[in-house]
């Protein structure tokens, strides 16, 4: 079985990820890179992914919490900071 971690290189920091996390990685990463800092909903991530609010939420706090993306909350939005500093990496079990 392969298992997909999230590395922060910055801090060697490894998070057990699924494609639900690597995709919203990849998006935040990508609007991240055409825009800056942007801001978003958790409403608008849920519409644009395909997946649950609640979902969404989830992997959010995760990646807050491995330092690989930062959130401050305006309101009803969320201004994110994508940490690029990171890689995805597999290992077999």
């Amino acid at each position: 079985m392969t298992n997909l971690y999230l590395l922060n290189e910055d801090t060697k920091f490894q998070l057990g990820c699924n494609d639900v996390c690597k995709r919203i990685y990849n998006h935040l990463a990508s609007l991240h890179r055409e825009n800056g800092l942007f801001r978003s909903s958790v409403k608008q991530l849920s519409s644009a992914l395909g997946y649950s609010e609640s979902g969404i939420r989830y992997w959010l706090s995760l990646l807050k919490d491995a330092k690989v993306i930062a959130i401050t909350r305006r309101g009803g939005y969320y201004d994110f900071d994508v940490n690029h500093n990171v890689s995805f990496i597999t290992s077999n079990n």
